[in-house]
């Protein structure tokens, strides 16, 4: 055993630890205050995938290739070298050890070449922040320290084997050691001596010492390694305090995602609502531990705000500071929580003043258009949506604090079943002069059509509507309609926070459909929220049910022959798709309506330069169509300038609110552009 090494080894390693778990300790004993669920245990086969594919394979920071490929590769590097990183800390105790599974002199080659690319990436990483400065980039000193502490770790690493090689090749007459055992010290070199051919860089650096004297090699390579084990120690203590924990907490944050149990359009429902006494997330306490997994993980890469319509429009939401702003307030009140109202010693425990929407904003809650366009860029797999509805749901249910002009919406859902509040016994008006059968005529109708509020009662949508049943007859499709019995999925009152009312809806719906046994037939529906709510929210109400969404059904009809567009649509030529998030990013449906948009004779497709998973919400989403904007630029009007710049004549959309939105900016600008869905456009192509 190195009789120099092993024993300030052993300090090291106690006080580094002992004080990393201090930090930790607090860390998991805050989990442990939180909710809990079960359920987060179980699907682990599915949870190991997502672990390999987004936290291993680091999927989506490919989204950003430049950017993407400079943190695979540190990451990658940091894993491939830990194994360097034990070995020299095993060093400190067998000086003459060597890595296992004839891997040994293999490996130094890996790891100088890991090396040389970490710094590069290390290099570009710090250009970006200090020279290129991406907007999503917040400049801090402690992401500057941290990359050069790492780049430190590099170069003490190169140091190491530089003055061991050097030491290596000198004569082996020197015994002018200073204080070292050199007996021990030449049992290492000789275990190092045969590297030099297997690692260029550090026998580059061997050259570079090549003229110290003996006792100088020794005193460099002594300092340099303990510079790396001091580096490799204070980044374990630094990790926890800052944002990079989410070194130590991405992987099981990942691991332990919704994302491997849920349906990422579905939103937790409040499981027995009627014997609840508290509704969503009032204090930060009543988040779930997972979500303190989330809070934890955040990296604050900005990612989460490239594609989100209110940071692109100037509001006060920012997804970025929404998560980093709950996670400073848990962190601030991490003490209180921990201890209760008195700490250890019986002092009364100092109350932080204000409450969570006081630190989150109160604005920003009720901004979000719940698009995912953050969860679906965040690389470790934060969900953004499920905390705003938490919030939404405890400023609505326990507070009735929200904003005034959504008082109306709610109250019209619960009294007439639909947000304009217009008669219930109008809803079936929009079919008047169609062969639209009821499905109690029709109970052997192979689809039944559900035409949701907008399709029946905003009478842009109702020419929609209307379009789809006529493309329906010209495939001789056999369908039914719900008519008067059909009520609003709640899609908005859940959103909004009022999950009350959406578990009123939602029960409704479900009896009503499985007393048609619509759970035997195909549902068909043109709104992406009525979509996504049926498919993915209604199986925790006992509905199961089959769903397509319009523009899937159209694009199988034009693929088998049963409707064969023939002709331009008159004044739209040249048309852009805009993606609706209920459907693009929270069901993956983006090449359908292409691909039947694309089947028109004569219309050239051109793509927005936010397009698919990087696509911009209209801005109606999340009950958002309900309220004004208060601040910043107009969502829809933004978005109506991207169409804009493809010099389309037409925006196709495949969603009812889209399509109000874009109708909307479109008539506010007064240029010469159509809003049109793609069931109207591929009607008009028939002739």
């Amino acid at each position: 055993m190195n009789d120099v090494r092993w024993l300030p080894m052993i300090a090291a390693l106690i006080i580094a630890f002992a004080y990393f778990g201090i930090v930790m300790q607090g860390k998991l004993r805050l989990l442990l205050v939180s909710e809990h669920r079960q359920r987060f245990f179980t699907q682990f086969p599915r949870r190991i995938s997502n672990v390999m594919t987004y936290a291993f394979g680091q999927k989506k920071m490919f989204k950003e290739k430049k950017a993407g490929i400079m943190h695979a590769f540190i990451f990658w590097g940091f894993l491939v070298l830990q194994i360097r990183t034990f070995y020299l800390i095993y060093c400190a105790f067998d000086p003459t050890a060597k890595i296992p599974f004839g891997i040994h002199h293999p490996y130094a080659l890996l790891k100088d070449i890991t090396e040389v690319v970490v710094l590069g990436m290390i290099g570009y990483a710090l250009y970006r922040r200090l020279v290129t400065k991406p907007k999503r980039l917040t400049l801090s000193g402690e992401a500057i320290f941290i990359l050069l502490m790492l780049a430190a770790l590099m170069i003490s690493d190169f140091m190491v084997d530089g003055f061991a090689f050097a030491l290596a090749r000198m004569p082996e007459n020197y015994t002018d050691a200073m204080f070292f055992d050199w007996a021990n010290i030449t049992d290492q070199l000789g275990a190092v001596a045969e590297e030099a051919a297997w690692a260029p860089v550090g026998n580059l650096f061997s050259h570079m010492f090549s003229g110290m004297s003996h006792a100088g090699l020794v005193s460099g390579m002594e300092i340099s390694y303990w510079v790396h084990i001091f580096i490799v120690l204070t980044l374990l203590n630094v990790l926890p305090g800052s944002k990079h924990f989410h070194v130590i907490t991405a992987i099981p944050n990942v691991l332990f995602s919704d994302h491997a149990i849920r349906p990422r359009g579905a939103i937790e429902p409040i499981e027995d609502l009627e014997h609840q006494e508290t509704f969503g997330v009032g204090d930060v306490a009543d988040f779930t531990w997972n979500q303190y997994l989330d809070l934890y993980s955040c990296t604050e890469c900005g990612r989460c705000e490239v594609n989100c319509p209110t940071t692109i429009t100037g509001k006060t939401l920012n997804p970025k500071w929404l998560i980093v702003n709950i996670r400073n307030h848990l962190y601030n009140r991490e003490k209180e929580l921990l201890a209760g109202d008195k700490d250890l010693a019986g002092w009364e425990v100092e109350k932080h003043p204000n409450t969570l929407v006081d630190d989150v904003s109160f604005a920003a809650i009720w901004d979000c258009t719940t698009c995912r366009a953050c969860s679906e860029a965040c690389p470790v797999m934060i969900e953004h949506v499920d905390k705003v509805v938490d919030l939404r749901r405890h400023l609505v249910l326990m507070e009735a604090n929200f904003p005034q002009e959504l008082g109306a919406t709610l109250k019209n859902l619960e009294s007439k079943g639909n947000p304009w509040g217009l008669p219930t016994g109008d809803r079936a008006n929009w079919s008047e002069g169609l062969e639209v059968p009821h499905l109690s005529e029709k109970p052997d109708a192979e689809y039944v059509f559900w035409v949701g509020c907008a399709g029946a009662y905003d009478d842009r949508q109702k020419k929609v509507s209307r379009a789809l049943v006529k493309l329906m007859h010209e495939a001789k499709i056999s369908f039914a309609v719900l008519g008067n019995d059909e009520g609003c999925t709640g899609d908005p009152a859940r959103r909004a926070g009022n999950e009350y009312l959406f578990q009123m809806q939602a029960t409704a719906n479900v009896e009503m459909l499985k007393g048609y046994e619509a759970d035997k037939k195909k549902l068909v529906t043109h709104c992406p929220h009525c979509f996504n709510t049926i498919q993915n929210e209604y199986p925790d109400f006992g509905g199961q049910f089959e769903i397509i969404h319009h523009s899937t059904l159209i694009d199988r009809l034009i693929a088998d022959g049963k409707i064969r567009p023939k002709q331009t649509p008159e004044g739209s030529k040249r048309v852009t798709y805009h993606d609706s998030c209920y459907i693009g990013r929270y069901n993956d449906v983006y090449e359908e309506p292409r691909k039947a948009l694309s089947a028109i004779p004569g219309l050239e497709l051109k793509e927005m330069a936010r397009n698919r998973t990087t696509g911009m919400c209209c801005g109606a989403g999340g009950a958002r169509v309900w309220m004004e904007e208060h601040d910043g630029d107009r969502i829809n009007h933004v978005r109506v300038e991207h169409a804009l710049e493809t010099k389309a004549d037409t925006i196709a959309v495949a969603c009812p609110f889209c399509n109000l939105m874009m109708a909307d900016g479109i008539g506010t600008k007064g240029v010469e552009v159509k809003s049109k869905d793609i069931a109207e456009l591929v009607l008009e192509s028939l002739g």
